[in-house]
């Protein structure tokens, strides 16, 4: 091992598998970490968002919970509602046409039930 075990890992750069990485693909993605742009994720950002999976809060939601309700979207029923369909009419919020009304205008009168008089 001509630079005499480079990484400092006890590891002779000639048997070394990662002779530049003292942690030897500590995520085994099977990319040294000296080269790995997500040394500890093994699935490599697997959401694309630009942020590693070991510090993403939402490692499957390239949005990252794009509506701010703590649900990431890759799971959140309602993704971009914060409230989570609130009348619970089982239309979400940013597309109810009567987020607070659950029977959706039920007289037809173009005003929806919660404000209606």
């Amino acid at each position: 091992d001509a630079e005499n075990d480079a990484d400092g890992d006890l590891i002779c750069g000639d048997v070394d598998s990662c002779q530049y990485d003292a942690e030897n693909d500590a995520d085994g993605d099977v990319v040294c970490g000296d080269v790995d742009s997500c040394e500890y994720d093994a699935e490599n950002d697997a959401d694309v968002d630009l942020i590693c999976g070991d510090v993403d809060s939402c490692k499957y939601d390239a949005e990252n919970d794009a509506d701010v309700d703590l649900i990431c979207g890759d799971v959140d029923s309602c993704k971009y509602d914060a409230e989570n369909d609130a009348d619970g009419d089982l239309i979400c919020g940013d597309i109810d046409s009567c987020q607070y009304d659950a029977e959706n205008d039920a007289d037809s009168d173009w005003v929806c039930g919660d404000v209606d008089s």
